[in-house]
């Protein structure tokens, strides 16, 4: 596995409905620096991706998202986990640009800058719109529950399924970033995603009556 990408809002902190504005409204998810402690033994970077629409909207700064992200890598790292570097999206949800996810621009742009393959990639992700960006780029991808879209996951991933889209069913669904890195740790390596062999797959939801 060539890298890791991580989302961060209902990842790594808790997803806000306000948005995250300030370094004092970040909030760590249960878990978290143990798991990125546990995941810096990969042997390839681990990227956040994230969509920051705040900026584009007027909330906040891009100085100050920058600074969040400063210090948030700084008390990873004194954990003993490590965050190689942040690609995010400032625009507003009206711009139409070509980096906010669902579309792959963020995934593509790191894998240009750090010459991967993105079929050889995992992108962890709490809402519908990660398991779409990922496979636009085609990555593998793994979502946690720990977002607020985590109660409609398999919902949302079966309407995706009901549209003709096969790969819903190698999504590896995951309560949080410590079972997501359960699952990639598993066995005695990494395994290369594209044979999604160390994921298990989603299962059916079962049909009412």
């Amino acid at each position: 596995m060539q890298a890791i990408f991580l989302d961060r809002d209902g990842v790594i902190n808790r997803e806000r409905a306000d948005y995250v504005k300030s370094w004092h409204e970040v909030e760590l998810l249960p878990g978290v620096l143990t798991a990125l402690a546990r995941l810096a033994h990969i042997d390839g970077p681990i990227f956040v991706i994230t969509n920051q629409s705040a900026i584009g909207r007027g909330l906040v700064t891009r100085e100050t998202v920058d600074d969040i992200h400063r210090r948030l890598q700084g008390i990873v790292v004194a954990a003993g986990g490590r965050l190689d570097g942040f690609y995010l999206c400032p625009h507003h949800p009206d711009d139409g640009c070509a980096c906010r996810k669902p579309r792959p621009g963020l995934l593509q742009q790191a894998a240009q800058d750090h010459n991967l393959m993105l079929e050889k990639c995992l992108f962890v992700g709490d809402a519908i719109t990660d398991f779409q960006a990922a496979r636009a780029a085609g990555c593998a991808g793994l979502l946690v529950r720990s977002g607020r879209q985590g109660a409609r996951l398999d919902e949302l991933l079966d309407a995706e399924a009901l549209h003709g889209d096969r790969s819903v069913v190698d999504v590896g669904i995951s309560d949080n970033l410590a079972g997501a890195v359960d699952l990639i740790l598993s066995g005695s390596r990494l395994r290369d995603p594209t044979d999604r062999s160390d994921i298990r797959p989603r299962p059916p939801t079962p049909k009412a009556g």
